[in-house]
């Protein structure tokens, strides 16, 4: 005999009431907990990422002041040389000028004389030797002065490529100089020490800089890293000066006093460049 099977016989557990607030609270703390973690991570990406940045900035501004530097000496090496070869030219020229007008002048001579002697007569003789004589000073003249003129035109020559091959160096020198500082902000630091180093036990040093790069400098002074600038044995006082360029500065003291301004620098270095340019 069979069983009917009745809805309340199919009641299997007991029903629940399922709370969706507590469900969404749940939900809403757990995504706010992987947002924070996600903006945590994406701060330090980001950090790690401009410090990359900075460093391949750096890299890319070094290789790029060594190519121009590179560049710019094989410039000038060819101007150089290029100079050379047309002062070599220029005297070939002029020596071979006057060898001809020399030539000229003994073949017109020897003419002269020819005709002299044979017409016999003394006087005629005495007229041609002073004739030969006269054209001999002339042709020694015009020798000399062609020479002279070459020799102005190559000193002309190499004193404008001298000046040219200086602006060069110069502009290259500068270049890589506000490279410099653009990519390294304690450029300053170190050449205020360069500076002590000049000073005899200096007591009380009086640095004079660029009023933009103050704060800087007394930040570093105040670093555990920078601690011997300023320390007690040397003592710093830093005085803001708008004369002076941003990378140089000026160090006075009872020691004495230390020019290390930007302009001085470079100065210095275009003095040495036109010490050791080359003559002939």
């Amino acid at each position: 005999m069979s069983k009917v099977i009745k809805g309340s016989d199919m009641l299997l557990f007991q029903p629940k009431v399922i709370d969706l607030t507590a469900i969404y609270e749940l939900k809403k703390q757990a995504e706010a907990e992987k947002l924070e973690a996600t903006e945590e991570i994406t701060e330090e990406d980001l950090l790690s990422n401009d410090i990359a940045l900075k460093q391949l900035e750096l890299k890319e501004l070094q290789l790029e002041a060594e190519r121009i530097v590179d560049e710019n000496e094989k410039i000038v090496r060819e101007l150089l040389e290029k100079v050379r070869e047309e002062a070599r030219t220029i005297i070939a020229e002029a020596q071979e000028e006057a060898e001809v007008i020399r030539q000229q002048a003994l073949e017109k001579a020897e003419e002269l004389l020819v005709s002299k002697q044979k017409e016999g007569y003394e006087n005629g003789l005495k007229k041609a030797q002073e004739e030969i004589e006269a054209d001999r000073l002339s042709a020694m003249q015009e020798s000399q002065r062609i020479l002279e003129e070459a020799r102005q035109s190559k000193i002309q020559i190499m004193n404008s490529s001298e000046a040219d091959m200086v602006r060069l160096v110069m502009a290259v020198s500068r270049k890589v100089i506000g490279g410099e500082l653009e990519t390294n902000p304690r450029v300053i630091i170190n050449i205020i020490r360069e500076g002590l180093n000049y000073l005899d036990n200096p007591q009380n040093v009086t640095v004079y800089v660029n009023p933009l790069e103050v704060d800087k400098i007394l930040e570093v002074m105040q670093s555990e890293s920078f601690n011997d600038i300023g320390s007690n044995e040397i003592p710093l006082k830093i005085t803001p000066d708008k004369r002076i360029q941003a990378g140089g500065c000026t160090l006075e003291s009872d020691a004495g006093s230390v020019d290390a301004r930007l302009e001085t620098r470079i100065a210095s270095v275009e003095k040495a460049i036109q010490e050791v340019a080359p003559d002939e």
